[in-house]
């Protein structure tokens, strides 16, 4: 729930190059061999450093994250605007289910500080999941049969106190 690799970039060729060197690495390939990973994506590998719904590839992009992340061609998971998804594990009575949100996809513009460059203001009239994701999470906490809920999101979801990216800029 961070960067998978740090793109950055317009060039979908480019980005082609990144993943395929992650996936090369013997680390990361050692965990695929002996693990399922679940994940969703954010600023960099979205495509641009703190971008959001403005970046102009994101539909691209999308596709080759959910490529390096071996999501199948018939996944729902293809048909959304967004990298979002739910995960349920164990036995009924033990069950525990991973939600993982997209918050760059839909995240609306924020404000940084013209003087530091780093602080962000919060964007009181935005939203970072977009009204389809919104809705996708009310129903999978509705209809959930797990006993815990781990909500995963690629931006500090907690605290609020820090002048960087978090879910505390929005509403």
């Amino acid at each position: 729930m961070d960067d998978n690799v740090y793109a950055d970039t317009l060039n979908m060729t480019a980005l082609d190059s990144i993943y395929a060197r992650q996936n090369r690495r013997p680390g990361h390939r050692a965990l695929r061999e002996s693990t399922r990973v679940i994940g969703t994506w954010d600023d960099h590998d979205h495509g641009a450093n703190d971008a959001g719904r403005s970046y102009p590839k994101r539909d691209r992009s999308q596709a080759h994250v959910l490529d390096f992340m071996d999501v199948p061609e018939d996944h729902p998971g293809r048909e959304r605007a967004g990298v979002y998804s739910a995960h349920t594990y164990g036995p009924p009575g033990k069950r525990v289910k991973v939600i993982l949100l997209d918050t760059r996809y839909h995240r609306d513009p924020i404000t940084r500080d013209s003087i530091s460059g780093q602080r962000y203001f919060p964007n009181e009239e935005g939203d970072i999941l977009g009204e389809a994701q919104w809705e996708w999470l009310k129903r999978e906490l509705r209809t959930s049969t797990a006993q815990v809920h781990l909500i995963g999101t690629s931006i500090q979801a907690v605290s609020s106190q820090h002048p960087w990216a978090k879910c505390a800029n929005f509403p």
